[in-house]
């Protein structure tokens, strides 16, 4: 009874101390929404523990911060985004970390977010480029990939791993994935503009397709992989460029159920685990992965250092976290594997910028 008692006395002391914030903790300094495009592709998994580790860190050096993740079911729900942005907002978060599911529609949202007195950094995929010049500090940082090199690396690679296999006039696909996703809009120009690069300096490149959208799912993706492949059939497709991890995975699907896979290369965006094997199986050659951990990481830290006074701009919006081409001959070196795997997550040391005070 008496120990009994002694615990219910410290447990009353604490509560006293800490009080009712919660699950216990103490009430943080800041609140920090973070809304991805969506919440089952492993890419915004990564995306959320670099978050996570960011206010941790943070933590560390004395400024508590509360991390609210949250993001629409389907990636194509943009409202269902757009009402999140707003239900944070209205919670009394002081900053927001958004993934912009379309780069016009996400704009007056996040307007009044900023009307609010809520700091936007945005990741991944960028806001609309006009709404940004009219108002350049709608948001302190963009930390992204640099899309349109992704591309670019991915044609680079599908090209010359098809001319090493002695296909030296190669007939192509593109895949894109869904209008309005800017992100990966500057991963098909990046692919277009080094197919046309190719073409001029002489090479015989034939683009079959590059106008058929995966949508939003593996099961869309796979959905319209299957006839464009059947119709394409003909004319002997040589390599596709799938353009992120949904589109990728449904095309993967679709070249095995035709039985297609070791005769049509595969170039993909992002991983996750069944592409990775893919990798090792010979039915994708190369995946151009990205660094979401750094991204999620860096879209906190940036908005809290930010609210902290700090000069996050330093004459720069955009923060690029890299894209990495990935496949057999390096799928297991460590440099990649801290990119999307969760345990070389967990032992990643980010080491971020000397934000100044302003």
């Amino acid at each position: 009874m008496l120990r009994g008692a002694f615990a219910g006395l410290i447990v009353a002391l604490c509560l006293s101390l800490i009080g009712c914030s919660g699950g216990g903790a103490a009430a943080a300094k800041y609140k920090i929404a973070v809304i991805p495009k969506g919440l089952s592709h492993e890419h915004w998994q990564s995306v959320h523990r670099g978050a996570d580790q960011a206010a941790k860190d943070l933590g560390g050096k004395g400024i508590s911060v509360e991390i609210l993740w949250d993001g629409p079911r389907e990636e194509s729900d943009a409202t269902e985004q757009i009402n999140l942005i707003r239900q944070m907002t209205n919670m009394g978060v002081q900053g927001l970390v958004l993934a912009p599911q379309d780069s016009k529609q996400m704009v007056p949202p996040v307007e009044q977010a900023v009307a609010k007195g809520v700091a936007v950094s945005i990741i991944d995929s960028g806001l609309d480029k006009d709404a940004l010049e009219k108002n350049p500090n709608l948001i302190v940082k963009y930390v992204a990939t640099n899309n349109r090199n992704g591309g670019r690396l991915a044609a680079k690679a599908l090209i010359d791993a098809l001319a090493a296999a002695g296909k030296m006039e190669p007939r192509l696909v593109l895949f894109r994935y869904a209008p309005g996703s800017e992100s990966t809009e500057q991963r098909e120009d990046g692919f277009l503009d080094y197919v046309a690069e190719q073409q001029k300096a002489g090479k015989k490149i034939t683009l079959l397709s590059k106008d058929t959208y995966a949508g939003a799912t593996v099961e869309t993706a796979q959905k319209e992989a299957g006839p464009l492949l059947t119709n394409l059939r003909d004319q002997g497709i040589d390599g596709i460029f799938a353009v992120n991890e949904s589109a990728a995975t449904g095309m993967l699907v679709a070249l095995r159920t035709k039985q297609m896979n070791k005769h049509v290369m595969l170039v993909g965006f992002d991983s996750s685990e069944p592409l990775l094997q893919a990798v090792r199986d010979g039915d994708v050659d190369t995946l151009i992965v990205q660094d979401p951990y750094y991204m999620g990481y860096m879209g906190v830290w940036t908005v809290v250092m930010h609210l902290e006074g700090h000069d996050v701009r330093q004459g720069q919006l955009d923060l690029t976290t890299g894209e990495y081409p990935l496949n057999k001959s390096n799928i297991d070196a460590p440099e990649m594997v801290e990119r999307f795997k969760k345990d070389a997550q967990e032992k990643r040391t980010i080491h971020p910028p000397d934000y100044k005070k302003k």
